[in-house]
This record gives C-alpha cells, structure tokens and sequence, in this order.
C-alpha cells in the first residue's frame, strides 16, 4: 500500500510538468515595414537566413530578399549623407550645395523598390519556412483509478 501512494503521488507531481519546446515559428509584425521576431527577439536579414536554412525553398527566397536588403544598403547609405551634409551645412549657416542632396534623393528613389522587394521577398520566406514546420503538441494523455476485488489500479492511456 506504501509503494501505491508513492507510485500515485509522483503521478501526480508530474502531471502538470509537460516538457515545452519555444516555438520555432517566426511572427511577422507590421509597422512601417515587417519586423521579423522569433520567440521575442527581433531578427536581422543575416539571421533570417541562418533560420531558413533548414528549408531549402524558403532559405533560396530568402537569398532573393537579403541580396535586395544590402543592394539597397549601397544607395540608402551614400544617398543619406549626400542629403545629410548640405542641410548640416545649411544649418551651420555656411553655403549648402543643394545639387548634392538632389543627388542623395535620387539615390534613396532608387533604393525604395530595392527595400520593397526586400520586404516581400523576407515575408514571404518566413510565410514558406512557417508552413513547414511541424506542428508542437503536448501529449495527450489520461490517467484512471480504479478499485478492484485484488487491490487499486492505475491505468495511464497515451
């Protein structure tokens, strides 16, 4: 009788302490443009890759979106400073060469179908890399007690 209550009492402590895994998945926040986040942590282009490459289809879209992300890097960054410096200039009060933020302005046009399609591209990555996981469940199982002629039964069903 001793070992049943032993036996039933460790049942019960560990019935309420299923094993959870995070989930892999990876959440798509809008703002002004998609925020990627897994398990809370927002997630840069280089990271998206390194996730998605457990899934070949989703890993070579998101090869399209990151080549779009550092293209874009190479007019955003250069048209920035070409818009930066003469309104910096300007409010220093010197002479602002206003050609050269023209310029800048050009470049950042150039870069905004670059980051468009690095959105759509990423998004859609995640989209591909989110179908294929499996999904997590948390084993189902029943646990009855029954008395019988011979004693207790404990009769655990998965």
């Amino acid at each position: 009788m001793k070992k049943f209550f032993i036996i039933f009492a460790l049942i019960c402590a560990t019935i309420n302490l299923p094993g959870q895994s995070p989930s892999d998945s990876i959440q798509i926040k809008k703002r002004l443009g998609p925020v990627f986040q897994q398990n809370g942590r927002n997630l840069t282009p280089n990271q998206l890759l390194n996730i998605t490459k457990s899934n070949p289809e989703a890993y070579a879209e998101m090869k399209i979106a990151n080549t779009n992300y550092i293209t874009s890097l190479f007019f955003q960054l250069p048209g920035g400073f070409l818009i930066g410096y003469p309104i910096g200039t300007a409010i220093a009060g010197g002479n602002a060469n206003w050609t050269l933020a023209a310029v800048g302005a050009g470049l950042l046009v150039v870069a905004i179908p670059l980051i468009s399609g690095y959105n759509k591209h990423a998004t859609n990555a995640v989209n591909i890399y989110n179908r294929g996981l499996r999904p997590t469940t948390t084993p189902s199982f029943s646990i009855n007690l029954k008395f019988t002629a011979n004693g207790a039964v404990v009769r655990i069903s998965f």
